[in-house]
């Protein structure tokens, strides 16, 4: 294989690979199972003895930066301290909401909060999409560029 299309190869399993594009892609779908849990919270709203339900983002955020795989590069010995930080897709933890006012039914669920999540979730995965579109913009910037030169 001559070495521009070992290159080229390399290049692929890069971009492929690349730790930003799966902790996005990641937090994407965390964003889309809360976006199922405030839909569920929603359509049991009338159902008597319901528990609001939603996901730690805390938590979330404590598994995407741990240090269990995917060790990152570095060019300089004082960048060791950043090598600490890892990806590692986790299934996010979701919990049962606690001090919320309880209705005679037992329910828990409140419109106002859901909605407001709903919101922050629908927000949060935009914002996260232009960040994915502008992270490959910028790949197929590099890979045109190279194009040419």
């Amino acid at each position: 294989m001559p070495s521009r299309a070992r290159g080229v190869e390399r290049m692929k399993l890069f971009f492929l690979n690349d730790p930003t594009i799966e902790a996005m892609g990641s937090y994407m779908t965390r964003l889309s199972k809360r976006q199922q849990i405030v839909a569920s919270n929603l359509a049991n709203i009338d159902t008597p003895g319901y528990k609001t339900s939603d996901i730690s983002f805390h938590a979330t955020m404590e598994q995407l930066l741990s240090r269990n795989l995917a060790p990152m590069k570095t060019s300089r010995p004082e960048h060791n301290a950043m090598a600490e930080l890892r990806f590692a897709p986790l299934e996010p933890e979701v919990f049962e909401v606690q001090g919320l006012q309880v209705r005679p039914d037992k329910n828990n669920v409140d419109l106002d909060r859901e909605m407001l999540k709903l919101s922050e979730t629908s927000f949060g995965y935009s914002m996260m999409a232009q960040f994915l579109k502008g992270k490959f913009r910028s790949i197929a910037t590099s890979i045109n560029d190279g194009r040419v030169g």
